[in-house]
Order: C-alpha cells, then sequence, then structure tokens
C-alpha cells in the first residue's frame, strides 16, 4: 500500500469548476443515514445546499445531484473493492 506521500503525489487534477461538486459531496456527505449501511445523501439536503450557495435554477441543481449521486456510486464502488481485499 502506498503511504500517503504517494497518494497525494497522484492524486487526479479536477476540471476547472469540478471543485464546486466535490466540495458538495464532500460537505453533504456527512448528512447521510447510517444504518446496516451508507444510505445516500437526502434529495432534500442537496436542494438545500444548493439554495444556499446561490444554485436558483432547476437544471443547475439537477446537474449538482447527478454529480453528488455519481460520486456517492463510485465512493460506494471503492468501499467495496476495500472490503473485498481485507477479507481475504
Amino acid at each position: 500500500m502506498p503511504d500517503d506521500s504517494q497518494v497525494f503525489d497522484n492524486k487526479p487534477e479536477l476540471l476547472t469548476g469540478l471543485d464546486f461538486y466535490f466540495n458538495a459531496f464532500d460537505e453533504l456527505k456527512t448528512e447521510r443515514q447510517l444504518g446496516m449501511a451508507l444510505g445516500p445523501i437526502p434529495w432534500y439536503s442537496v436542494v438545500r445546499w444548493a439554495e444556499f450557495h446561490g444554485l436558483r435554477n432547476p437544471d443547475d441543481v439537477d446537474v449538482l445531484l447527478r454529480y453528488i449521486r455519481a460520486m456517492e456510486g463510485t465512493q460506494r464502488e471503492h468501499e467495496d473493492k476495500e472490503h473485498d481485499r481485507r477479507k481475504y
């Protein structure tokens, strides 16, 4: 397993403007319900976050929601792989 310096040296660069969506995901992931598994970020939390940050156009909010759901899916896949790796 690489050490922290290698992980940070190899981190991907975000395209201009995508940091907005990544920051939204990072802030909103604390809204998830915990149970047998980690639940999705609630829709109303994403909408509230969007409104607070000045997104009023429903199409813009929809794009934000799609990015959030895509990042959740990627995170879930990564966590599943890590879980499977640790089992063996």
